[in-house]
């Protein structure tokens, strides 16, 4: 599977939750404690699905970042 893309949240659609952003490369980094495939943390996978939608977006504003901070 492809790496998740970050898209832009439209005006209106603040409260859409969002589609989980798993790469299905499930592999903990030992140093970071994120996953390697989707760059979130333990919590936020295992409660992604529980999560507000503005958690969601705030989480996937994060990634873009966390992947460059990775330098892969």
């Amino acid at each position: 599977m492809g790496s998740a893309v970050i898209v832009p949240r439209e005006p209106g659609k603040e409260n859409r939750r969002l589609v989980s952003p798993c790469a299905g490369v499930c592999i903990l980094h030992t140093e970071t404690k994120l996953c390697l495939g989707c760059y979130r943390t333990v919590t936020e996978i295992a409660h992604w699905q529980v999560m507000s939608a503005d958690d969601q977006h705030r989480v996937m504003a994060e990634l873009a970042d966390r992947r460059a901070a990775d330098g892969r």
